[in-house]
């Protein structure tokens, strides 16, 4: 015999679905850091390979060079900073010269002199001024230099720089063909993991969908399908992975379709009676969908729309004598007939007699074929 299916409460069948939800998530978070694990696997290093690749002498170069720009301006600097000194030494000097001359010229004036501490200061202002000139132009003249060599440094420094791109050319192409190999070794290895798991998978959802393990199947299944997609767009090239997406979509279409198709041709017994009980609640012939016109409803008129605004029928009298057998006039298929157990009119279509409770000729013989 068919076992009985339980719905369970609400509160059960939301547990189940939270869950489920959980398992799912607490799955897909495993296989990532699963996934993170295999990302520690180490590819090739560019830093390496340029360092055993280039050239020894342009590396030299480069160094040699990089510690001359560092010095020369380093000396810049410092000649600037003099340079600038000298030059407020200059303009104080200046200042002091500009204010004795005009004490000088006050002094002729009035035809008297300066003393000799004033004509000592003036003495030993030009002299310093004089001195201050001399060594400002000595300063411009190392600074010029200096920022010649700097110019000339910095020159040498861009064609290394150039020499080095020509010669590190081939390692860029050579890293990243080997980046590439990685990434497709990477990529092997989480498929290998997670391709195993995606069949179990597979092979579980088709053995128990609809079972009683069925949210587990799915919750699983649908952790190991993300993530190989992820896996999957994270290491094929855009072109592959949207036509990879695009064949895997066909292909589940496909195979839902096809079968519902086999439902529609083949019906399993669950959808049959799906079928038959949803049309007998509606008062239609679960073949053909026409209106069961029987009873109350000899003569009414009704759409699968209008019957939900139609108020119940009040029936007077003995219920009995609407309660016959009946044939569906447009399909000839018997939809109530009398019950062999007790007498009473029962569905044909559906498994067991409402008032005896006996099961159908084809559940018994279904029971005894199982037993045989």
């Amino acid at each position: 015999m068919k076992t009985k299916k339980h719905r369970g409460s609400f509160m059960l069948r939301f547990m189940v679905f939270g869950f489920s939800v959980a398992v799912g998530l607490l799955a897909f978070w495993l296989l990532g850091y699963i996934v993170r694990d295999i990302d520690r696997v180490q590819g090739p290093n560019y830093s390496q390979m340029l360092e055993e690749g280039l050239p020894q002498e342009l590396q030299d170069e480069r160094q040699t060079l990089a510690a001359q720009l560092v010095d020369l301006k380093q000396q810049i600097a410092s000649t600037e900073r003099r340079r600038q000194l000298t030059g407020q030494t200059t303009r104080d000097s200046q200042q002091t010269i500009n204010q004795l001359l005009e004490l000088k010229r006050n002094a002729d004036e009035n035809a008297t002199s300066l003393s000799d501490e004033q004509n000592s200061a003036l003495t030993d202002s030009l002299q310093l001024f004089l001195a201050n000139q001399s060594q400002t132009q000595t300063l411009n003249a190392e600074l010029s230099n200096l920022n010649d060599q700097l110019d000339d440094v910095e020159r040498q420094q861009r064609e290394n720089e150039e020499a080095i791109t020509r010669a590190s050319r081939p390692i860029a192409d050579e890293y990243e063909e080997l980046a590439e190999q990685h990434q497709w070794k990477l990529a092997a290895y989480k498929l290998a993991m997670l391709i195993p798991l995606l069949l179990v998978c597979g092979w579980l959802f088709v053995r128990h969908a609809g079972g009683t393990y069925a949210m587990l199947v799915y919750a699983l299944s649908g952790a190991v399908a993300a993530r190989v997609l992820l896996v999957m767009h994270d290491h094929f090239p855009a072109i592959y992975f949207k036509y990879i997406l695009i064949l895997l979509s066909l292909a589940i279409a496909t195979g839902v379709l096809v079968r519902l198709l086999r439902l529609i041709a083949k019906p399993s017994r669950d959808w049959l009676l799906r079928q038959y009980r949803e049309a007998y609640a509606h008062f239609f012939c679960p073949i053909c969908d026409y209106p069961i016109q029987r009873g109350p409803l000899k003569f009414a008129v009704w759409t699968r729309r209008s019957l939900k605004k139609r108020t119940p029928v009040t029936v007077d009298g003995d219920a009995a004598t609407f309660d016959q057998p009946y044939t569906c006039p447009c399909c000839e298929t018997t939809l109530f007939h009398a019950c062999k157990k007790c007498g009473g009119v029962r569905h044909s279509l559906l498994p067991a007699c409402e008032k005896c409770g006996a099961g159908s000729v084809l559940e018994q013989e279904a029971a005894t074929g199982s037993q045989d």
